[in-house]
């Protein structure tokens, strides 16, 4: 059986910690006012990998309105944990900053559909540190915070990203993103099959079943499963799910 990472989220709002109803700003839960805070729970549950959406960047590009936020998430880590950052990262200089402030990875969603030479460059630079985020509902990429349609197919975009050698890809499904409904098992089978890249998975996740069921599709390209609202209504044990996709339990 693979070993993989459970990757707990942060979406950033406001300065608060929210999750939206498939994508849709309109539909947000907040969670929490002080974004330490859940950084702590994660640590104490025995994760070593987070993943940070700034979604008021990824909206407008304003990367000042969670500046505090992700100060106060970097800070709480304490190195303890990798730190990945995406929502509004569209050039080099910003990729730099995010860099330079305590992520680990920037992740590039937007930037990396509507400008491919961004991209590239990006990549030679800073190889590994960079993960493309694509997301996808009914097979088609969107863009900016999930709002907009790119007419891209996903399947024609991961080809893309295979041939930039593209080292790290996160997949979600819009449809599925804060719905608990499982995650789309079918799909994410069919792009570990297909590419070498590492995938992370992301969507719908809301059980330790969940988690098994995507360790058993045995693809050791399936380097994280993102996890959400899952968390945040306790509906997952981030400690068990931790222990299971590391392998310490069955």
């Amino acid at each position: 059986m693979i070993r993989t990472k459970i990757i707990p989220a942060i979406d950033l709002l406001g300065g608060r910690v929210v999750r939206l109803h498939q994508g849709d700003y309109d539909q947000s839960t907040i969670y929490e006012d002080r974004p330490s805070a859940p950084v702590e729970q994660f640590l104490a549950a025995g994760v070593r990998r987070i993943h940070v959406v700034d979604l008021d960047a990824a909206r407008s590009g304003d990367r000042s309105i969670n500046q505090k936020a992700r100060d106060e998430i970097v800070a709480a880590a304490r190195e303890a944990a990798e730190l990945e950052l995406g929502g509004g990262i569209r050039d080099l200089k910003t990729v730099k900053e995010v860099l330079a402030s305590g992520f680990d990875h920037a992740i590039l969603g937007t930037a990396a559909v509507k400008d491919p030479e961004f991209l590239h460059d990006a990549l030679q630079e800073f190889a590994e540190r960079i993960i493309v985020g694509v997301d996808a509902r009914d097979g088609i990429v969107r863009t900016s915070g999930w709002e907009e349609a790119s007419h891209l197919s996903a399947m024609d975009f991961f080809e893309k990203l295979e041939q930039m050698r593209v080292y790290e890809v996160i997949y979600t499904d819009i449809a599925t993103d804060g719905t608990l409904s499982g995650p789309p098992l079918d799909a994410i089978r069919s792009i570990l099959e297909k590419f070498r890249f590492r995938l992370i998975a992301s969507g719908g996740i809301a059980s330790l079943e969940d988690i098994r069921k995507l360790i058993e599709l045995d693809q050791p390209q399936l380097s994280g499963i993102i996890t959400g609202k899952a968390v945040y209504e306790g509906r997952l044990d981030l400690k068990e799910a931790v222990k299971l996709a590391s392998g310490q339990t069955g």
